[in-house]
């Protein structure tokens, strides 16, 4: 009985989350998501642009604030980072699905990493949220490692709670 709970437990405590806000260093702006607690975090300056890392268990978050590379909105925004990041050959591309909101264009894809003795290939689901915001281009990233099906509530959770500002 005892395993069963704490089987249930494991399974589950992604989806235990609560709403986090997070400063961007020297902005005096903050981005906020509903995300399971962190375990391990830091943010960090780079020059102009900032960098903050973040997991809990299976759950990882990662987001990248930099000046804009040019003029426009979170659709160039979108337009400029994700041709980079699609070159990644462990992308399925099958899996690729693009979309839009007025916050954030949304790119959403499964990472295979091939099989390695004894084990099979390792999946991991991820999601990037492109946006602008004043004057910074900013890449929000989520990844969860071996997905299972309760997992899409924790990453609609985090669509539906993904935002930014003063």
């Amino acid at each position: 009985m005892h395993r069963c709970i704490l089987a249930l437990l494991i399974l589950v405590s992604p989806a235990l989350a609560d709403m986090i806000s997070i400063p961007v260093s020297n902005q005096g702006w903050n981005i906020e998501m509903d995300a399971p607690a962190f375990e391990k975090k830091a943010g960090q300056d780079q020059g102009p642009n900032y960098v903050y890392k973040a997991n809990s268990g299976r759950f990882n978050l990662s987001f990248f604030v930099e000046p804009k590379a040019g003029e426009g909105s979170h659709k160039e925004c979108f337009e400029y980072y994700w041709p980079q990041a699609s070159r990644n050959p462990l992308i399925d591309k099958s899996t690729v699905v693009v979309s839009h909101t007025d916050r954030f264009y949304r790119v959403e894809y499964d990472i295979i990493i091939p099989p390695k003795p004894p084990y099979g290939p390792l999946a991991h689901r991820n999601v990037n949220y492109f946006f602008a915001f004043e004057d910074k281009w900013v890449d929000v990233h989520i990844s969860i490692m071996k997905p299972a099906d309760a997992d899409a509530k924790v990453i609609e959770a985090f669509d539906k709670s993904l935002k930014y500002g003063r």
